[in-house]
């Protein structure tokens, strides 16, 4: 399809109904010839009159009323709102489904990573390494929750990653973790994406969950779903040797569902775990988009601005009419 098919397929007018008025424009004109009334001589020279009666081809008044004629139709078509379709409604993809349950309890403010140079926070580092992950996966339907002793769904699965992280950067750390609240509303999210990869990425920087239900209970439910959950666990990089993988609240999940535990104690094996995760299976789906709209309005709008301007000018300058 060529770019002016594009454009004339999905070409409409918002106020539609104004079109109609388009018909007066032969109404008045016919009117206005018939019944216009004679002008006064506004220019009484004798040469003047003597140029005005000699025999010309070129009718001035016709091409004056033409211009404001078609000035008149170009504002009503303006007022219409014409308008064609940024993109399209329904998109085919190739990608997964992924909810991101992340952890925004209070120790997440903790500022123990390194980005560029500076410490920052469990929380803004998590945020930048995400922020890399989505723009990574432009082909993914990504949704994200969020908990503390609480969760909340920040977004449902989407494509528009940019805004999704827009929302992650206005959250706000709260107190308690709620890991298995978090995974239940991301399961809900996830079970309408029938015969398609089902994947929940839980980060946290808990050992012990003490709010919400049991963390393994909501796994075994998610893997009869088919849901596959992996998780991150966030720990301080002095622990990291002596820490145990195999004994914590978290690790069951992982285990019942088919994903991977991974621990990160800095921004590099964030990032490494999150490339490791980049090399998921494809699935194909389609992807509805809120249809959004470019306004033509200004393109039908100026010209009829300066046709009229144009119009005014010739009647008062060289095409000045006697009567």
């Amino acid at each position: 399809m060529n770019p002016l098919e594009a454009i004339l397929k999905t070409f409409r007018f918002e106020t539609w109904w104004l079109l109609p008025l388009l018909l007066l424009l032969p109404l008045w004109a016919w009117l206005r010839g018939r019944f216009a009334p004679v002008a006064a001589v506004e220019f009484p020279s004798a040469d003047l009159l003597r140029a005005a009666a000699r025999k010309t081809r070129f009718q001035r008044r016709r091409w004056l009323l033409a211009l404001r004629y078609l000035a008149l139709a170009l504002l009503l078509l303006a007022l219409a709102r014409p308008q064609v379709e940024k993109g399209w409604s329904e998109v085919d993809a190739r990608g997964i489904n992924i909810m991101l349950v992340l952890d925004w309890s209070g120790t997440m403010r903790k500022k123990d990573f390194t980005l560029d140079g500076k410490k920052v926070t469990r929380a803004d580092a998590l945020i930048h390494v995400i922020s890399e992950f989505l723009r990574a996966r432009p082909q993914d339907r990504i949704g994200l929750v969020r908990f503390d002793a609480n969760a909340f769904l920040i977004s449902p699965l989407t494509l528009d990653h940019d805004w999704l992280i827009t929302r992650l950067r206005e959250e706000k750390n709260g107190r308690g973790t709620a890991p298995g609240s978090g995974m239940l509303i991301a399961a809900e999210h996830l079970l309408p994406a029938t015969n398609q990869t089902k994947v929940m990425i839980v980060v946290t920087d808990a050992e012990q969950v003490n709010q919400g239900p049991p963390p393994d209970e909501v796994a075994r439910a998610m893997a009869a779903l088919e849901i596959k959950a992996h998780v991150i666990q966030i720990i301080d990089f002095k622990d990291m040797a002596g820490q145990s993988m195999s004994y914590n609240d978290m690790a069951e999940v992982p285990r019942l569902t088919g994903g991977q535990l991974f621990q990160v104690a800095d921004v590099s094996s964030l990032r490494g775990v999150y490339r490791q995760i980049d090399r998921l299976e494809k699935a194909a789906f389609k992807e509805d988009r809120q249809r959004n709209y470019r306004e033509l309005m200004p393109w039908f709008a100026l010209p009829a601005l300066l046709l009229l301007l144009l119009e005014l000018v010739l009647r008062h300058t060289v095409w000045r009419r006697l009567p």
